[in-house]
């Protein structure tokens, strides 16, 4: 229930009650409109440690009824309201707390709609992420402007106070030409005595002194000019008297003791405009902060300096490994960076968390210069947000915002002075890629077959018209102009050869894309050829390099990089918590599994918040009892501070008894610092925050990285699953759990963000941690972790920096795993996925599991599901299949049947892979773990017959056939069920049958139907 306050006490609600026939008549809809109105806005949690809550007030002489009063957000699809029954007298503030009275959160610069029961708009406050405490009110109550608040003062009258400043005096502007005074400011809440302050110029035999009785008041801006009289050798005299401001000159500031308090420092002559010295002036922006530089005259108000020619020109806010805004000087000197920074929305929320850029950076006329994460920011971009460029001085220099991330970068076309759009190549760095987005992939320039050539690619998502796009080489006579009607499909190559293009490629050549005589693309490979091919790495978006092998028409291959396959499991992506279901800092997911079912595991960032969810097989989920609300983890130092900032929670575990781990990269309260740790806690030991009943600070043993670019997940594996098998780097050969005492059952692997690197930790029950092996799973950054007990290998994922790919890695005992790539599955949206889990093999269904992305930045369609195959790849008995289980994929079944599709135990079937490869030598494998169960050769009909295992595994499997040199024929499914003769399937999780076989679709249909009857019975209400 919300908090219904009264200024007069706190019994005020029994009071009404019992008083009622005495009360305020409640003012009826239709008779004089109420006085209601926003009073207090509390928009971050981090900030307060309370949730989001507005505040009513009733600032009129009726009392209100409530019902059908309600609140929104900026967006006016979700809506708030105060509990059945509610009043509010006159004088009285009701509180509306999130995830009580209103599902909506409150962004970071955002919106509140006051709303009457006609659906009439009453009131509306939009508001700007600057309040120091996230907190926005009116004072006084009711009636006064908005203004960030001191203090927070629920349901209580607003403080918008400001601490008193003592007064204090600054030279703030002067001007040399063609009249001469100067501007002083007093920044402080208090007036200043400056009798007997005195000014001087470059020498120190030119004084003038204010007389005695002068005060600068508070905020004052105080100006001297050439007429002003004061005091020059104690005798009166105006200020032109003693001191001409010349054109190579200083001002300088002396207290009344002789102490110097300020000076302008020397400048090299008059300030000018384009020539015009009367419209310039040297000035401080902001007043009173910083060096002098180049403004425009105002003279006794606030100063207008003028800005750089520097402009934003490009952002990347989600399509590379890093997030990075890139600024151009349209002017024709060069500027000076130095201790500029970039910032987003959220200035408050992120001011540590971007670093100025260093003493002595220039960028000179035409230059390009790009902040960059980590080394000058590590924030993230949002989908939505503000750039803002900032001077030394903290004066913003440049700003956009946009309302969503690009499909490619956001650019200015045309570069440095158009608008911005979005594009689909970025050009990081370089002149903005206007024009036809198609791009230059791959040149051989030295002979190759037949002879030279250049690949172009469609970089977009959509078809593109090529026609009369020019291509040449370093010389301009050099050209070739793509035929009309030339189409290229997304994602395709267009191979030109020498022949076409009419001239060759030479040593130390370049080739260039016109569209028009716009230059819309370029590269030049130096001085020699390629070894192989000069191409871009990674394929279509890299920088260009020497690629590992001539890929011609086709993806490139670079050095050191491994192919990404489809993702092996289905391409069907669908959203779990279509209503708000979690908060918007989303994070890490783990799956753990019990006698009493599978759960899975949800963490929140924001506030360290962790949810426990009763997973089934069709994907969706539930909050367990007692977990509505989550709990919140909490540092053992703000044991005794529930309002306490907390950890940064990015990742989640749970080990083989139970206890929950997750891993922060920072502490909320000290955003601008990184620290990696891993904390325990028993999630049943309270019904609200769980504070850590171990930690371990792992920071020191990992790299040094920015705050907000360290540890990003968290996997327990138990060490059944390492022995033998993870490479120890400590010892220096395989992992050997005895060789670590004191860890328990299992290790820990984290993933760092910057690197992209897995590090497996022994945490030792002393609180002491030993790092164990380091894995390199070759992506760019590592969002989340798992451990999937099915397959056996450990998941490493990416998020929308690299596409959502995913690696797998498969521990081998040696230094380097066995590393498979994967594209996101093609329904999954590419969006800052940072948690991934995979269900255990209970929950397969027609040999399908369920796993889950949690992305960061929704407050609902943050928790999707796909599936991968139920059943994993083992080697038993020494035998390796051809084909690991994940290469089997819809792609590559080749129609090849099995007769019958079900079978019993020590049945013979017959495989059918087709006429075309009769006479072929072949082997059969069963997977659920590959064993071969037949050889031979394909008949003249294309068949093999091959006898089902009596000791199979119950359930669902494949049959795939190769030849002899391990190419993959073609795969079915096949499920079999029990024993020939047996007429029914036994076993664990078997199902029974009366003469047929009951399809398992039905089961989990009428399980979901039992569960929604369920549903109906048991109210259940969902957090947002």
């Amino acid at each position: 229930m919300p908090r219904l306050h009264r200024a007069a006490a706190i019994t005020t609600v029994c009071a009404l009650s019992a008083a009622a026939l005495l009360a305020t008549p409640i003012a009826a809809i239709g008779s004089t409109a109420p006085s209601l109105v926003l009073n207090e806005i509390v928009y971050d949690d981090a900030a307060t440690g309370l949730a989001d809550q507005v505040e009513i007030y009733n600032a009129g002489t009726e009392t209100v009824d409530l019902a059908g009063w309600t609140i929104a957000d900026e967006k006016r699809d979700s809506f708030g309201a105060a509990p059945e029954g509610t009043s509010l007298a006159p004088g009285e503030f009701l509180v509306l707390e999130k995830d009580v009275d209103f599902d909506f959160g409150l962004g970071k610069g955002d919106e509140v709609v006051l709303f009457d029961p006609s659906s009439t708009e009453v009131d509306a406050y939009a508001y700007e992420n600057t309040a120091p405490l996230s907190v926005w009110a009116r004072c006084p109550d009711g009636s006064g402007a908005w203004a960030p608040a001191t203090t927070v003062t629920p349901g209580a009258p607003n403080d918008c106070a400001v601490a008193p400043v003592a007064g204090s005096i600054l030279i703030n502007e002067v001007d040399s030409q063609p009249a001469d005074w100067v501007e002083f400011h007093n920044p402080g809440t208090e007036a200043l005595d400056i009798s007997g302050y005195e000014i001087r110029d470059n020498s120190d035999d030119h004084r003038w002194q204010f007389p005695p009785g002068t005060q600068i008041a508070a905020g004052q801006f105080l100006v001297v000019e050439e007429g002003t009289i004061g005091l020059s050798g104690g005798v009166e005299a105006a200020f032109r008297e003693p001191i001409g401001i010349g054109s190579a000159d200083r001002i300088r500031l002396y207290d009344a003791s002789g102490a110097m308090i300020d000076d302008t420092l020397p400048w090299p002559g008059h300030a000018a405009i384009d020539g015009d010295f009367a419209a310039a002036t040297l000035a401080r922006c902001p007043d009173g902060v910083g060096s002098f530089v180049l403004a425009h005259p105002t003279p006794g108000a606030a100063n207008s300096c003028v800005l750089p020619d520097v402009v934003i020109n490009e952002i990347e806010s989600n399509g590379d490994s890093t997030d990075w805004v890139e600024v151009v000087n349209t002017g024709t000197s060069a500027v000076d960076l130095s201790g500029w920074t970039v910032m987003d929305n959220d200035p408050t929320g992120h001011a540590d968390d971007t670093t100025p850029l260093p003493a002595g950076t220039m960028l000179p006329p035409g230059g390009y210069f790009v902040f960059d994460q980590p080394a000058t920011f590590v924030f993230g971009l949002g989908n939505g947000d503000t750039v803002t460029i900032r001077d030394a001085n903290g004066n913003t220099v440049d700003e956009h915002l946009y309302a969503a991330h690009a499909a490619g970068v956001l650019a200015r076309c045309a570069d440095g002075t158009g608008d911005f759009v979005d594009i689909a190549v970025s050009t990081k760095g370089l002149r903005n890629a206007c024009g036809n987005p198609v791009r230059i992939n791959e040149v051989e320039s030295d002979g190759g077959s037949p002879d030279d050539w250049v690949e172009l690619v469609n970089p977009t998502s959509t078809e593109l018209d090529v026609s009369g796009v020019v291509v040449k080489d370093d010389d301009d006579t050099h050209a070739y102009a793509i035929p009309a009607g030339t189409r290229l499909g997304a994602g395709e190559y267009l191979v030109i050869e020498r022949a076409q293009l009419g001239f060759g490629l030479g040593s130390g050549d370049a080739v260039r894309v016109f569209d028009g005589d716009l230059l819309i693309d370029e590269t030049t490979w130096g001085s020699g050829h390629a070894a192989t091919t000069w191409g871009r790495c990674p394929d279509t978006s890299g920088a260009f390099a020497v690629t590992a092998e001539s890929t011609k028409g086709a993806t490139n291959v670079c050095a050191g990089e491994v192919a990404v396959s489809p993702w092996p499991g289905s391409a069907e992506v669908r959203v779990v918590d279509s209503i708000p279901t979690f908060l918007e800092d989303s994070s890490g997911l783990d799956v753990q599994e019990t006698a009493d079912g599978a759960f899975l595991w949800a963490v929140d960032n924001g506030e360290g918040r962790i949810w426990k969810l009763e997973a089934r097989a069709d994907g969706s989920v539930e909050k367990s009892d007692g977990w509505d609300a989550g709990k919140r983890v909490r540092f053992q130092k703000d044991a005794a501070d529930p309002g306490a900032a907390g950890p940064d929670t990015e990742g989640i575990t749970v080990d083989g008894d139970g206890f929950v781990y997750v891993a922060s990269e920072r502490d909320n309260s000290a955003k601008g610092v990184n620290q990696n740790v891993v904390l325990k806690v028993d999630p049943e030991a309270s019904s609200g925050d769980l504070i850590a009943h171990q930690e371990w600070d792992l920071t020191t043993l990992l790299p040094a990285v920015g705050a907000n670019l360290g540890v990003e997940a968290v996997q327990w594996v138990p060490d059944a699953a390492l022995a033998g098998k993870l490479f120890d780097d400590t010892s220096g050969t395989v992992y050997d759990p005895k060789d670590h005492a004191g860890h328990g059952d299992g290790l820990f692997f984290v993933a760092v963000e910057d690197n992209g690197h897995v590090y497996a930790f022994a945490l030792g029950s002393d609180g002491s941690a030993t790092l164990v092996s380091e894995i390199a799973p070759g992506l760019p950054g590592v969002m989340a972790l798992d451990y999937d007990t099915v397959r056996d290998t450990l998941w490493a994922v990416c998020d929308d920096g690299c596409q959502g790919r995913s690696a797998e890695i498969t521990l081998n005992g040696t230094a380097q795993p066995d590393v498979a790539h994967y594209a996101r599955a093609a329904g999954l949206p590419d969006i800052n996925n940072e948690g991934f889990a995979t269900a255990p093999a209970s929950l397969s269904v027609d040999g399908q599991r369920p796993v889950w992305w949690f992305a960061d930045g929704f407050a609902s369609e943050s928790l999707r599901t796909g599936t991968l195959p139920g059943t994993g790849g083992g080697t038993p008995g020494g035998e390796t299949p051809p084909l690991p289980g994940a290469g089997l994929v819809d792609d590559n079944r080749n129609g090849l049947t099995v007769n019958p599709s079900v079978a019993a135990r020590g049945q013979e079937v017959t495989i059918t892979v087709g006429s075309a490869g009769a006479g072929t030598d072949v082997s059969v494998w069963m997977y659920s773990e590959p064993m071969r169960i037949a050889s031979g050769t394909l008949t003249t009909a294309g068949t093999i017959t091959a006898t089902i295992p009596a000791d199979a595994p119950l359930g669902a499997h494949r049959i795939a056939v190769f030849d002899a040199s391990g190419g993959l024929l073609g795969w079915a499914d096949l499920r079999i069920a029990g024993a020939a003769g047996s007429g029914s399937e036994t076993g664990a999780g078997a199902l029974a049958t009366t003469g047929s076989e009951l399809p398992v679709a039905a089961v989990a249909l009428a399980l979901l139907l039992l569960t929604a009857g369920a549903a109906a019975v048991r109210r259940r209400r969902r957090d947002a």
